[in-house]
């Protein structure tokens, strides 16, 4: 199986959804950023969670401090970050208030954990000796993966876990 083009497809259909509700305009700037963080972590994680079940040769997975070897360890860590990475996206892309948004400011919470300590060490350590590995075959080195981690995969949650346990308070439009 080409999982590449199965990551495409699956991340397609969850960027579909995200415009139609982006055109509703039921969204405040925060929620948008927020919800553009939480839509990567989705995207990039699309297909691990079933490659790692059914891909023998499947060579591990890392996503921040996460790591598995082959097997079901890729799906139990992989499959969570789909699930809530599309829910948050959508969530934090549709409602300016409401308690729904209290899963937006844990799951934003929870990747300033499992992305932001590894992006802010490696800034400070050695940020040239970053990498963002997509598969086997793309690697993204150096001080260019270091902002692109924290342009794409820290700040969005920091304005998440800002945005969204006050707009959570506040009652449904």
């Amino acid at each position: 199986m080409n999982w590449a083009l199965f990551a495409l497809a699956v991340s397609a259909a969850l960027v579909a959804t995200w415009i139609y509700l982006t055109t509703k305009r039921n969204w405040s700037w925060p929620g948008l950023v927020a919800s553009i963080g939480c839509l990567l972590v989705a995207a990039f994680n699309s297909a691990a969670p079933f490659r790692g079940l059914i891909d023998p040769n499947y060579v591990g997975y890392g996503f921040g401090l996460l790591h598995a070897e082959k097997g079901i360890t890729v799906t139990l860590l992989a499959g969570p970050l789909l699930l809530f990475g599309a829910l948050s996206a959508l969530l934090a892309v549709s409602k300016k208030s409401g308690s729904a948004l209290w899963l937006v400011a844990t799951f934003c919470a929870a990747l300033l954990v499992i992305l932001g300590i590894p992006a802010v060490q490696g800034m400070l350590t050695s940020p040239e000796a970053n990498a963002i590995q997509f598969g086997e075959f793309l690697t993204i080195p150096g001080l260019l993966a270091t902002a692109i981690y924290m342009l794409l995969l820290v700040v969005p949650f920091l304005i998440g876990l800002l945005w969204a346990p006050r707009a959570a308070m506040r009652s449904d439009d």
